[in-house]
Order: structure tokens, then sequence, then C-alpha cells
């Protein structure tokens, strides 16, 4: 191959990057049933919303309690829609369908192949965010939205997207998805923060909670719709999460295709 032609393949590569390929068709899924991945990831946040808007209207926080969940409704918007399909997306084709193996036979390589679905999940979970908190905003209002808001929420949908892959790698079947979900995931998005303060709760439950990969997100996606003000070393928790999430999803992943 002549010099020329290597330059252009190199600048080939850092235009179209062999992961985008894996983003722009699991977009295209995506695109075509919209609908129904936007209604399932608004639904659950909004009969929160609607249920505590009822019923509980006291302040937590030191501010109306409204106001501190809509916060939380966003980060449980972006777990679930980050999360859910993504896992189960390689789970079924590993454990059910058993067509991963021939699906990682695919001349690209490992890193590319978890940068394009942590990409498309965590982007599918970043929209699906945004609509709530925007939504959110449009009914009670006086929030806001400083960038370091978006790329906070961005590491949030990217740490569970990487979990997603984690799980689906060394989980045994469906019903092992499904457990772990029930027993890890779902409780994380009660117990972090995001309905209540985590101070308020019991003490060796408090100290646990604090230890979470979604707490420290939480808290500071919270601060910075409240005020405005980041908290950097919440970020850097969160930063630290998903590189070790996304690290141990490459290394389990690499596991698998050379299995």
């Amino acid at each position: 191959m002549t010099g020329s032609a290597v330059r252009e393949n190199v600048w080939l590569q850092k235009l179209y990057p062999s992961w985008l390929p894996l983003v722009l068709a699991m977009g295209l899924v995506w695109r075509r049933r919209w609908w129904r991945f936007l209604v399932g990831g608004v639904n659950r946040p909004l009969i929160f919303l609607a249920l505590f808007a009822w019923n509980l209207k006291h302040a937590a926080g030191g501010v109306e309690y409204l106001q501190f969940l809509l916060p939380g409704l966003v980060v449980m918007a972006a777990v679930t829609a980050s999360y859910t399909d993504l896992v189960n997306w390689f789970a079924v084709r590993r454990t059910v369908y058993r067509v991963l193996d021939e699906y990682l036979l695919a001349p690209v390589s490992t890193a590319s192949l978890l940068a394009g679905h942590v990409l498309a999940g965590g982007g599918k979970g970043l929209v699906v965010a945004l609509v709530v908190y925007f939504g959110g905003w449009a009914v009670m209002g006086d929030f806001s939205f400083p960038l370091l808001f978006a790329v906070q929420l961005a590491v949030v949908c990217l740490l569970f997207a990487s979990l997603a892959v984690v799980v689906a790698m060394i989980a045994g079947g469906d019903r092992d998805v499904l457990m772990f979900t029930n027993l890890a995931v779902f409780p994380m998005t009660f117990f972090c923060g995001t309905f209540f303060p985590v101070e308020r709760l019991p003490g060796a439950l408090a100290k646990l909670s604090w230890f979470l990969p979604l707490t420290a997100g939480t808290y500071n996606l919270r601060g910075l719709a409240l005020t405005g003000a980041p908290h950097w070393n919440w970020f850097g928790q969160s930063l630290g999460w998903l590189a070790g999430f996304y690290l141990l999803a490459y290394l389990l992943l690499n596991w698998r295709r050379q299995d």
C-alpha cells in the first residue's frame, strides 16, 4: 500500500470509525419504534410524578418536594432506558437464540463493538431522560440547564449501558438478568437519593447508599438543576464508576470472543 493510500485510510477511519455503523444500526431500529421506546421510558416517571404530586407536598432537602423529585425521576428514566434494552439485547442473543458468537466473529475490534453498543444504549437513555426533564420543567419551571448537567446525565447513561454489557456477559440466562435487575438495579433507582435524601435512610442502609454508583450522579444532577452549581467530587465519582464498568465490560466481552 502506498503512502498516500495509507494516509487516506487513516483519515477514513477518523471520519467514519468502525463503531459508528453499530450506533447507526441501533438508531435505525429505535427510529422505527421510537414511540414504543419513548412511552416505555417516560411512563414510570410520569406515574411517580403524578402520584407524589397529589400526595406529598412537604419540603425535602430544603426545597419543595416536586423540585427535589424531578431530577430523581430524570435519573430513573436514564437508568431504565440505558440499561434495560441493551442487557436484553445481549442476553437474549447469547443465551436464547445463541447467535452472539456469530455476531462477535465480525471483523470489528472488541473496543469498537463495545463503544458502538454503549454509545447507542447511552444515547437512547439520554434522549428519554431529557424528554422527562424538559417535560417536568415545562410544568413546574424554575430549573437550570448548564452544560455540565447534560454531561453528567450522559455519564450516568453510559455507566448503566456499560453495566448492561457486564450483566449480559456473565448471566446464565434471561432469568439471571431479571434477578440481578430486580435485586440491584431497580433498588438503586429508589435508594440513591432519587425519591428522598440518603441522609434520611437508616444507618447501615444510608452508608451503603453513599457507595452505590448512582448516588453521586443523582446528587450532582439535582444540585445542577436547582442551583446551577457543580459538585466536582460527585462528578469525579461518576466518571470513576463509568471507567470501572466500561473496563469490566471490555474484559468480559473480549473473554466471550476468545471463548
